[in-house]
């Protein structure tokens, strides 16, 4: 979200809206530009760069007749939403590296540090996972739409890895290590590679999760313990996912662990769990002064799957959360999805945007509803 311009994408749909939100127009992300690999598939995640005044859209390719795929990255100064005119780079496994012929990338994101943007994917040969692998593109060469020169760093070791939000000289992205170890990696922004560390944390499950709702269905069937939110704030990194039920904690819930990269010690807990339903799939980002908001559904017992935004409390010592729209059912195949996202809202800095959705009057796709919602103190509402 930049001013009064929102770009939002879910599995398989885009919209925009020029005014805030008061009115939203469909993108088609099958066609909206050329085709590639096999075609659009799924994944998409967007963000805006107040630095370039630049949106950028990440969206992912169906694998082709050879088992491969393609990301691609695509780029549009602020202020021309309007149009659909978008300038795009593609990146597939065989042109990153030779030896990955027949690989295809899958469950993508985007962060940003001072200069750069990165892109965090797995890659895998079928089903079978073979490396996750972390790009660099240089901001100012995507604002300028010139020749990209980017490095890559991949791991065949830790999946799924997770870069934090609020970066600047020294982008951190972390993985998890059952059963009780975050591993933690530094990439500073005038090194060629990362240097990585594991950080001993407090243990926790994952296996099979299930919390059915009031209508019986059970929205954690897919659910696992990738990390799907993490964050910089005030020198200190927060880790956030979906973590099982465990003694004294009957449903799943949400871990967050706080790390100093310093000395690559853990140094608190500050999860968020209920004796009565679950939490999962956590997404947080700070604000420009360091404070940190959290995204996240809840769901199980009394709750269908619902949306919810908040931040941290230090003065409470807790999360303060909100509820930004409660579901009316469950997913009738159990399956519930990770791409919420939270971040930095331009241009005050200080207050947040997050989206999600629910399902509203039934439990099939038509019955998704995406939800945007900006919120924060009341003493940094903009006017």
């Amino acid at each position: 979200m930049s001013g009064s311009e929102v770009l939002v994408a879910g599995n398989w749909y885009t919209t925009k809206s020029t005014d805030g939100g008061g009115s939203w127009h469909f993108i088609d992300p099958y066609h909206i530009l050329p085709p590639t690999a096999g075609g659009f598939c799924c994944d998409q995640v967007t963000l805006y760069d107040p630095t370039h005044d630049l949106f950028v859209w990440l969206l992912q390719y169906v694998r082709d007749g050879v088992g491969a795929n393609a990301l691609r990255v695509a780029v549009k100064k602020a202020g021309t939403l309007a149009d659909d005119a978008w300038w795009w780079w593609d990146f597939t496994p065989a042109t990153t590296n030779a030896a990955w012929a027949g690989e295809w990338f899958d469950f993508p994101d985007l962060e940003l540090s001072a200069n750069h943007l990165y892109v965090t994917t797995n890659s895998f040969a079928g089903e079978q996972w073979r490396r996750s692998v972390v790009f660099r593109l240089p901001l100012q060469t995507l604002a300028d739409r010139s020749p990209l020169q980017y490095r890559y760093w991949t791991t065949s070791t830790y999946f799924a890895l997770r870069c934090v939000r609020g970066a600047r000289d020294v982008m951190y992205f972390a993985a998890l290590n059952p059963p009780n170890r975050v591993r933690l990696y530094s990439w500073p922004e005038t090194a060629a590679a990362p240097i990585g560390r594991d950080v001993v944390v407090s243990p926790w499950s994952a296996g099979a999760y299930s919390a059915p709702g009031p209508d019986g269905m059970d929205w954690l069937g897919r659910c696992d313990d990738r990390i799907t939110g993490a964050w910089i704030a005030n020198g200190s990194i927060g880790v956030a996912w979906s973590a099982n039920r465990r003694a004294g904690r009957p449903f799943p819930y949400v871990r967050v662990v706080e790390i100093d990269p310093a000395s690559g010690q853990a140094t608190a807990d500050r999860d968020i769990w209920n004796p009565n339903f679950a939490y999962a799939y956590p997404n947080g980002c700070p604000n420009d002064r360091g404070d940190v908001a959290i995204t996240l559904f809840r769901g199980g017992g009394p709750w269908h799957p619902s949306l919810l935004v908040g931040m941290w409390d230090p003065a409470l010592g807790g999360w303060r959360l909100r509820r930004a729209k409660d579901g009316t059912h469950g997913p009738t195949d159990n399956k519930w999805g990770d791409y919420l996202t939270c971040r930095r809202h331009a241009p005050d800095g200080l207050t947040w945007v997050a989206s999600g959705y629910t399902l509203q009057g039934g439990a099939g796709l038509t019955n998704v509803e995406p939800r945007v919602v900006v919120f924060g103190l009341d003493t940094d509402a903009p006017g």
